[in-house]
């Protein structure tokens, strides 16, 4: 998941993705430096994540997120389709303006919880800053921007995620979690 991230980053720096206009102009005029942290950056969380092969990927280094321009809002379209987000959270995020877990999730999680309990799922695990159409979205599932995970999985998850903040750190103060959990 990632990697598909860092190719595209890549072929956007060299000019070979084309649908990017904005974030292609951002990615081509970071300077030479700017651009090869990014890249380091993002490879050293690849192979931090690799490790795990969790079911469900982190949300981006806030730094790589910040220089690639994700948090500036450039154009929320361009960046759902880099992040390789399906296009209905995209326009439920920009439609409707559903900027965090609401209300509308939480009573998915309600309406699901028993079955969910039932099937030995422990959480609701997201990348931090995905905000899905809903929380039963096939193509986020898919994609693995939602899982429902086992207590095993789900220790996996945290574990993970300790070593990211550990050896990767960062000064946003949005993100201090790479993923938003749901425990059932």
């Amino acid at each position: 998941m990632l990697k598909n991230l860092l190719n595209k980053i890549e072929k956007l720096r060299n000019g070979e993705l084309e649908g990017f206009k904005i974030l292609k102009e951002h990615i081509q005029s970071l300077d030479e430096f700017q651009y090869q942290q990014i890249i380091d950056r993002l490879k050293f969380q690849i192979e931090i994540v690799e490790k795990y092969n969790p079911k469900v990927r982190p949300a981006i280094d806030p730094v790589v997120s910040t220089e690639l321009g994700i948090y500036r809002r450039l154009d929320d379209f361009e960046v759902g389709k880099l992040l390789d987000y399906p296009e209905c959270c995209i326009k439920s995020f920009v439609e409707e303006v559903r900027i965090s877990i609401d209300r509308d999730h939480l009573k998915e999680v309600e309406e699901m919880r028993d079955d969910l309990k039932n099937r030995g799922v422990y959480a609701i695990v997201l990348p931090s800053g995905f905000i899905p159409c809903s929380l039963r979205c096939e193509e986020a599932i898919k994609r693995g921007y939602i899982g429902y995970l086992n207590k095993e999985e789900f220790d996996k998850i945290l574990e993970l995620e300790k070593e990211l903040k550990e050896k990767i750190r960062h000064w946003h103060f949005g993100y201090e979690d790479y993923y938003e959990k749901i425990i059932l």
